[in-house]
C-alpha cells in the first residue's frame, strides 16, 4: 500500500478545516457594496468611452501624453480637455491642488507638493484607463474586421461604428436634455443612408 506524503498545503488546509473562518455581516455587506459600486463604475466608464469615441477620440493613441515621444495622436489642447474631464471627477482637495498656479505651488510645503504630484500622476493614469478601454475595442474591431485596424477601416465602416456607439449612449442616457427616441430614429436613418449608398455602388 502506497502512502502519500503530506504537503505543507495539505496541512494548512486541515488546520483551516478544523476552525472554519467566518465572514461577519459587515464584511459581507462591504463585499456586496464593492461589487455593486464596481458594476456602476464599469457602466459609467463604458458610457464615457462611448462618448469619447463619438467625439472623435477613437484611437488608443489619442490618450497618450503629447509631452512625450510615444506615438501620441492628440494635440496639447485635446489632451488638456481629457485632463479637465478627469479632474472634474476628483475630490475638492485634489482639484485645489491641481488647479493652483505654479507660482502658488512653489510656496507650499514638501508634503503638499508631493500630494500635487501624486494627484497629477493619477490624472494621467485615469486618462490611460480610458485609452485602455478604447484599445480593447480596437482589438475587438480588428478581430471582427479580419485584421484591419480601426484607423485603417473604410470610412463608411468607421462612421457606422461611431453612429452605433451614439445609439448606445442614447439608450443608456438617464437624464437626456433632448428627445432620445427622435435622436435614435435620426441616427438609424443615417445608418440606412450608408447601407443604401453601399448597395448602389
Amino acid at each position: 500500500m502506497s502512502s502519500k506524503k503530506q504537503t505543507t498545503g495539505d496541512k494548512a488546509m486541515m488546520d483551516h478545516n478544523m476552525t472554519n473562518r467566518v465572514l461577519t455581516d459587515k464584511t459581507l455587506t462591504k463585499m456586496a457594496e464593492a461589487v455593486r459600486l464596481g458594476k456602476k463604475a464599469d457602466k459609467a466608464a463604458g458610457n464615457a468611452t462611448d462618448l469619447l469615441i463619438a467625439n472623435g477620440f477613437d484611437s488608443s493613441t489619442d490618450y497618450l501624453s503629447p509631452d512625450r515621444d510615444n506615438g501620441h495622436t492628440c494635440t496639447a489642447e485635446e489632451y488638456a480637455q481629457l485632463r479637465v474631464g478627469v479632474i472634474m471627477g476628483f475630490s475638492k482637495v485634489q482639484r485645489d491642488l491641481l488647479e493652483a498656479s505654479k507660482d502658488e505651488a512653489k510656496t507650499w510645503t514638501k508634503t503638499r507638493k508631493k500630494a500635487r504630484r501624486a494627484a497629477s500622476m493619477e490624472v494621467g493614469a485615469k486618462i490611460q484607463d480610458f485609452g485602455a478601454k478604447v484599445k480593447r475595442r480596437e482589438a475587438k474591431a480588428d478581430r471582427e474586421s479580419g485584421g484591419a485596424g480601426s484607423r485603417n477601416r473604410p470610412l463608411d465602416q468607421r462612421v457606422r461604428d461611431n453612429l452605433n456607439d451614439v445609439i448606445k449612449v442614447c439608450q443608456n442616457a438617464e437624464e437626456a436634455t433632448f428627445d432620445v427616441t427622435d435622436m435614435v430614429a435620426t441616427i438609424k436613418h443615417a445608418l440606412r443612408m450608408l447601407d443604401t449608398t453601399k448597395a448602389e455602388e
